[in-house]
């Protein structure tokens, strides 16, 4: 009972995709609730009610983690379709609200854990991953990000390591075409020392393939304001993962050794945040600096590392920020390592 005590905090969005569902469900101005209570209440309650409360450092081990997990995927699954539906009445307002708020729920709820999943040694928790990610047209990341981010991370290689003074806004493109681009040729190079090219067995190609018979579907059954509900929740969920890993890697590049390789990662390459509220709305993401170090370790196991920079405010208020390049840079390049380009 202790264990599933426990675990119910790290339930949180589901009460952020309560929120979204009972603003569709009020309709009117009521459809923006979900946004509002990811980018209004959360940040409220995590840095000013809740600042110094920290996760626990010692975990009860327990199958209540791995059931969270599996469940965000028929649970997301329902949720969108909840989100198609609504949209087919909705006036044009409304349905700019109803992006906003499923989009940033299928982020929140959806990203975050198909990022664990993807990790995890287990084929079928692998796939419940793609298939997370999948509902938000953004399968190659499952690629790219275990094969090419976790190598490249820290270097002027790595899509999703956002430079010093670089805007989130041209960030975002450099990181999603090229992290497209690396995911597939991933996959190529990955079937090449086979012997042969097998097309459909490049992830990248597969999952894209389902995405599109998905978004064909979608607007086959529904019509046109289905659709622009499904690529815009799709976009916001994208935007906010992304915004994700800007503010986790900004300006922390690893230094060259004498034979012009990186260094190894450390801790000091990511940037934590230790936030009791941050960090069970995202599954100890928060952590991040530790999953660098021991990639295949379950987020129930992560733990603070005394050398990471920490970010000021919890990932909520950080990603808000962001979105204000000048005002980022003034709170956060003084953070930075003296030797940051």
């Amino acid at each position: 009972m202790k264990a599933f005590l426990f675990y119910s905090r790290y339930s949180l969005p589901y009460f952020f995709a309560a929120l979204a569902l009972l603003g569709a469900a009020l309709g009117g101005p009521w459809t923006y609730l979900g946004a509002a209570g990811v980018f209004v209440l959360h940040p409220l309650i995590d840095n000013l009610l809740l600042k110094d409360q920290r996760t626990p450092a010692i975990r009860p081990s327990s199958p209540w983690s791995l059931a969270l997990l599996i469940s965000a995927l028929p649970f997301l699954s329902i949720f969108a379709f909840v989100g198609i539906l609504r949209s087919l009445n909705a006036e044009t307002y409304e349905l700019v609200g109803l992006i906003l708020s499923f989009g940033t729920i299928l982020g929140l709820l959806g990203i975050s854990t198909a990022h664990e999943l993807v990790h995890r040694k287990e084929r079928e928790l692998r796939e419940l991953g793609f298939g997370l990610l999948s509902l938000v047209n953004f399968s190659h990341y499952g690629v790219e990000h275990v094969f090419g981010h976790h190598k490249n991370v820290g270097t002027l290689q790595d899509p999703a390591t956002a430079r010093k003074n670089e805007w989130i806004y041209t960030y975002f493109f450099r990181s999603y075409f090229k992290g497209l681009w690396e995911a597939f040729f991933i996959e190529h190079r990955r079937l090449r020392t086979k012997g042969f090219f097998q097309p459909l067995k490049n992830r990248v190609v597969w999952w894209g393939l389902l995405q599109t018979l998905m978004t064909l579907c979608v607007y086959a059954l529904y019509g046109e304001k289905a659709l622009c509900f499904w690529i815009g929740q799709s976009l916001v969920a994208i935007l906010l993962l992304q915004t994700v890993d800007y503010i986790e890697h900004y300006g922390l590049l690893r230094k060259k050794n004498s034979d012009g390789q990186p260094e190894g990662v450390k801790a000091q390459h990511s940037w934590d945040n230790y936030q009791a509220l941050t960090n069970y709305a995202l599954i100890n993401l928060g952590f991040h600096s530790h999953h660098h170090l021991k990639v295949a370790l379950p987020f129930t196991d992560l733990q603070e590392q005394k050398d990471a920079p920490q970010m000021p405010y919890g990932y909520s208020a950080m990603a808000l920020m962001a979105l204000v390049p000048p005002l980022y840079f003034r709170v956060m390049n003084p953070r930075l390592p003296p030797e940051s380009p």
